[in-house]
Parts: structure tokens; sequence; C-alpha cells
């Protein structure tokens, strides 16, 4: 199978399409393309040049769409962080960040990094405890093969085989006496009014294993592991393969009848995780072709890797917008405004003040209010910090008074009304250090202050201009990845 690198975001021609996918016809290529695109992987842009760099798809939604791609100044985008599987192929699709790989041939460093990249949407796939491919479009509501044998493998790693246990009672065995039923069946021996059991029932759990659904697990974790092994997934995936038997499904029976079977063990199993399982064999026994199989699609990764980015940023610079004003390493009890005395608010969170609607006859209603990505709140010197942080999957350049790749004006003012929302509650609590800033993934090695974004009509009204911070991306994820927190401090507010 012959792996394409393919960088996010960026702008291809249909000529370099058919140069990374040469062993395609032109008529494989345009149902190749279709494919992709009504997955949400790939988007036709109009109307761009090919030398304008990508950083933010939503400025250009005026430009995209769906139909017949016949004019020579079409491009396209592949809106997709993870691996992808089709026809043949095996796409590499890396972050749109990783800039400096476009031009270099050896991958090994950029194979190196998706790995990590994978790692992390692991990670973050278990957290929201979700298995479905992470796509838009026709496709959204199915499941990929190659994350639900991700999931089972990850399963069996963290909790085992799937297993049945048998509640067995012995005569005069060596498990937990069984006080009732030997009370209940077994006549003691009295001295001195109080009897003696010389003998005794006593229970023990015992594995069945010679469990029906114990053999299929085994034969689909096996069968799975070898698939992947071939297609030179397990390195890639960061992922032990297992040889647990020698058995194939077809062995223990045709799908309806392994199907059968598997909710017959879903209708009498409560536990969670059993069913978890069950379900993901069964979704497996469905669809039970080759991940590698022509005409399928399966992916691992996501087409929102902003929700990720913003993940791993709140998770490593230890989130404070919802724990508990109690909690938080400021004078306790905190000073709350008055304006929001009656909301009770428990956190950080709450204190934001919420749009009230009021309708000609005076009904009242409240909706929902800013939220921020998150929110730092540390000692600083003699005093105590507050730090308003949003995490931008952008790639910004700010050179020659020209700018390309920054958020918008819509971020640049909620970020400020941000820091307005909490103005009194910072002043009551006395909290001297006030800082704004954005967050920005980069391939380089440190930490980089590139400037900041600034509005005067809303610093005269004594709020900070935001600060911009390029943050090594492979260093956030190795300290997501080991569960690490990174201090405020590092960034140099």
């Amino acid at each position: 199978m012959k792996s394409v690198y393919i960088r996010e975001r960026k702008l291809y021609t249909k000529s370099e399409l058919m140069e990374l996918f040469s062993e395609l016809d032109a008529n494989q290529l345009n149902i190749f393309i279709s494919n992709l695109k009504a997955y949400g992987i790939l988007k036709l842009v109009k109307g761009i040049s090919k030398h304008l760099e990508l950083s933010n798809l939503v400025i250009l939604d005026d430009y995209l769409f769906w139909e017949s791609d016949n004019q020579d100044s079409s491009c396209y985008i592949f809106n997709y962080v993870g691996i992808i599987i089709v026809d043949g192929y095996l796409l590499c699709c890396y972050p749109k960040y990783l800039l400096s790989h476009d031009k270099i041939e050896d991958k090994t460093e950029c194979r190196q990094l998706l790995k990590q990249v994978l790692k992390v949407l692991h990670r973050y796939n278990t957290n929201t405890q979700s298995i479905q491919l992470y796509c838009e479009g026709l496709q959204a509501s199915s499941f990929s093969r190659l994350s639900l044998i991700i999931a089972l493998l990850d399963d069996y790693f963290q909790n085992g085989i799937y297993i049945n246990t048998q509640n067995v009672h012995e005569f005069n065995g060596v498990g937990e006496i069984n006080w009732n039923r030997t009370i209940n069946f077994i006549h003691p021996m009295w001295q001195e009014e109080e009897p003696y059991y010389i003998n005794l029932w006593t229970r023990k759990n015992t594995i069945d294993d010679k469990n029906f659904i114990q053999r299929i697990h085994e034969c689909l974790l096996t069968h799975c592991s070898r698939e992947l092994e071939e297609l030179t997934l397990l390195e890639l995936l960061d992922i032990q393969g297992v040889d647990l038997t020698d058995l194939l499904l077809e062995d223990l029976g045709d799908k309806e009848y392994l199907l059968h079977r598997i909710s017959n063990e879903l209708n009498i199993e409560f536990n969670s995780r059993k069913q978890y399982v069950l379900k993901l064999m069964s979704a497996l026994i469905m669809e039970y072709s080759s991940v590698s199989e022509a005409n399928n699609i399966n992916l691992f990764g996501t087409n929102s890797f902003n929700l990720v980015w913003e993940c791993v940023c709140a998770d490593v610079f230890d989130n404070k917008l919802k724990v508990p004003l109690s909690s938080l390493p400021l004078p306790q009890p905190v000073k709350i405004p008055n304006n929001i005395l009656d909301t009770k608010p428990k956190t950080l969170q709450d204190l934001i003040e919420r749009p009230k609607w009021i309708s000609t006859k005076n009904n009242i209603a409240f909706s929902d209010t800013l939220i921020p990505d998150l929110i730092s709140v540390e000692q600083y010197g003699n005093g105590y910090s507050f730090v308003i942080l949003d995490a931008k999957y952008y790639t910004i350049r700010l050179e020659n008074n020209k700018i390309n790749g920054q958020p918008g004006i819509g971020d640049i003012t909620k970020q400020y009304l941000y820091q307005l929302a909490y103005k009194d509650f910072i002043e009551l609590n006395e909290i001297q250090h006030v800082k704004n800033c954005f967050l920005m993934p980069t391939e380089k090695d440190d930490i980089t202050h590139i400037g900041y974004a600034q509005l005067e009509m809303l610093n005269k009204i004594g709020l900070e201009c935001i600060q911009v911070r390029e943050i090594p991306a492979h260093i956030m994820f190795e300290y997501y990845l080991q569960r690490r927190k990174m201090a405020i401090s590092r960034l140099h507010l």
C-alpha cells in the first residue's frame, strides 16, 4: 500500500492530485475525489490563487463548491488530520502548521510527528467516549472499521479478554464460606450452646474458558492485529498486535449466527464495559471486510482539529474555568460582584453575565453567554494573576506590514469582552496581573512571542491588548499525553 503525505488545508491543483495518485486514471481520480468529498474530507475551492496559504477554512466559505471542477482556477484542500485508507492508498494527513515538511522528500520526521498526533487523537477520542468517525458529510452517521479496530484493541490492552464467570458452590471447598447455605443445609455440633460447623459450604467464581463470546473476541482481536500488520499500521498507530487463536470467525459460524449469539449476550449482560465490547464486536462483524478492500474508505482522525487543539491547551494549562470558586488559589472566600450575586455562581464560568431578554409585557428570559476556552489563576509574586487564554488553530503570518491567516474581528472582540466580563471580579479580589492571549500551534521548538492585537477604543477603557504566542505543538502534545501541566509563566506574558 502506497503512503501519500498530505498537509491539511494546503491548496492542491488537479494536476498535483494526478501526480500524487499516479496509479489512478482520470476517471478513477474523479471517483476518488467524489468519495472524499462525500465524507467532507476534500473540498473544492474556486477562484482562489494557488499561492494563497489557507489558514482558516471559514474565510473561504464563499468560494467552496461541491459541483463539477471544470475551471482552471479550481484547487482542492484536504480538511482532515489523521489517516485515510482508500483505493489502495494510505493518506497520511498531517496538521497544517507543519509547513516545512511540504518540501522535504524524506517523510520520516513527518511520520513521527503524525504518529504523535494520532496518539493525541486517540486520547481525545477516548475522553469523549466516542468511536464514531470524525467526519461531516454523507457518511457521518456510519462507523469507520479502522476506528472500531483501534477501539477493540485498546479495550483489550486496558481490560483483557472478554470473560464470563460462574458462581460455584463447593462442599468444603477452598473459596469464601457461604454462611447462609451452610446454616440452612448443615447441622452443626453444639457445645455449651455454641454451634460448631465441621463441614462448610464455600463459593468461588470460576472463569468459563469455553465461553463462545470469548472465542469470538479472540478471533476478532487476532484478525484485526494481522490486518493492521499487513497495512504497516501497527507501528504508525503505536499498537502492539496480538495472536490469541488459530481459529477463524468462519470456524465459529456464519455472520447471522455470530450476531445472534452476541445479541443474546447483550440481552443478559448489564456490565457497561462488556456491553461496549459486545457492540464493538457486533459492528465489526456486520462490516466484516478488509480495511484495504476496494470501494472502502477507512478513517482515523478528525476534520475538526481545532477542537483537539482547544482541548490540549485547556488540559496542559490546567483550565480553571469550571473549578469551584472555593478551590481557586485566591484569598478565600472570593468576592462576588453584586450584579450576579442572585445567580449564586459556583465557578468562573458562572460569573459571566448572561444576555437578558425582556418582552413588552415584561417577561424576562436569559440566553447563553460567552464562554472562554481557558482561564488560569495563579499566584504571581506577592499577588495573583488572571490570564485569559484562547486556543486558536491558525497559522498567522505578520510581515512587511501585511497579515495573513489571522483570527477575525469577532475573535478579537470576544477576547476583549472576556476580560470586560471579569473586570468587576478582578477588581474586587485585588488581582493586579491580568493578561489576554491567543495560543497558536507551531512546528518550532520554542515558544515565540509574535506580537499582539489591539482595538484602541477598548484599550481606552482599561482592557489589555491580546498577545499572541506560538507554542510548539509537539511539546504541548507530549505534555497532554503524559498528563503533565505547563506553568503559565513559560508564556512570558
